[in-house]
């Protein structure tokens, strides 16, 4: 993915992330005839070099363990993952609460944390939206599992799913490839399930086991943490950007960290401001509407704009 500035350029929608959300949403809105800018706030991602699910210890200096080791002792040090994932990420403002250890495991990287998530992919159940009317807990949804069940039907069909169909309630069932064979280990536990009557079913995961839209099918070298050149298992950076990037509607802007959504009078969303962290200049995308115009930016016609 390489970086694009258009001066002037005017688009129709700004997306800060380029993740599971940002990516789905740049395609679906490319194709469908919107110009788009997207904010990603780390850099470009190269597969064929960044990926290392193929890299040998003997490839690496000290075996990729880093001196003394250390290159294990995070995840974003280790030259055996996949780009830029840290549970600590130098520079950013991020806490946690006194007394607790939560930690979080990020990116900043074009695909963000669908570069080297686990890849489960379970739907939300029926019980799941009625969350005070089954326990009491919380609030109901406004809406329903069978108003999201089309988009979850159509989301699988393209990113690729395998699994069973099982007509379990907690676990509705989805538009599946064929699971992988089971493996020797996973045999015997079935087997113990069965008799002690515990269900035990196949993982549902973003994994093709069959070719889908030019994506190969899975070659299971067992490394998924650590990237996927042949895009068998799903990424933002992979499976849903290429496809906005072919359009030529997607301006991709890298190294691009988000720091306020500036608000009209009208209190509708005016621009994005956000700093180049290549030059430490705060820029703005901005919309060129006469409808609303924050302190900071001039508008002259519809459309967001990267100034």
């Amino acid at each position: 993915m390489l970086q694009i500035m258009r001066k002037g350029r005017v688009f129709d929608v700004c997306i800060i992330g380029s993740g599971a959300a940002g990516g789905a949403a740049a395609k679906v809105l490319t194709e469908g005839g919107l110009d788009v800018v997207m904010l990603e706030a780390g850099p470009p991602l190269y597969p064929e070099k960044d990926y290392k699910e193929h890299v040998w210890p003997y490839e690496l200096a000290h075996r990729g363990a880093g001196i003394g080791g250390e290159g294990f002792e995070d995840f974003g040090k280790t030259e055996f993952m996949a780009p830029n994932g840290a549970w600590t990420i130098e520079g950013e403002p991020y806490t946690s609460a006194p007394g607790t250890n939560f930690r979080w495991f990020r990116s900043r990287i074009v695909g963000g944390r669908t570069n080297h998530w686990g890849r489960i992919a379970l739907r939300f159940a029926e019980v799941d939206f009625r969350a005070r009317s089954s326990d009491g807990m919380g609030d109901d949804w406004p809406i329903t599992y069978q108003d999201l069940a089309p988009y979850y039907d159509k989301v699988e069909s393209y990113v690729g799913v395998f699994g069973t169909r099982e007509g379990i309630p907690s676990a509705p069932d989805g538009i599946f490839q064929p699971p992988p064979k089971p493996r020797c280990t996973e045999v015997l536990v079935k087997k113990a399930c069965n008799r002690l009557g515990i269900l035990c079913i196949p993982s549902r995961l973003t994994i093709i086991t069959q070719p889908l839209n030019g994506r190969p099918a899975c070659h299971y070298c067992d490394q998924c943490g650590r990237g996927c050149i042949s895009a068998s298992n799903f990424s933002s950076s992979q499976v849903l950007i290429p496809p906005a990037m072919e359009t030529g509607r997607l301006t991709l802007i890298t190294n691009a960290m988000a720091r306020e959504i500036l608000v009209g009078a009208d209190g509708k969303a005016s621009a994005v401001s956000y700093v180049d962290k290549e030059t430490r200049t705060e820029r703005q995308a901005r919309p060129n509407s006469s409808t609303s115009s924050p302190a900071r930016t001039k508008n002259t016609s519809a459309g967001w704009a990267e100034d």
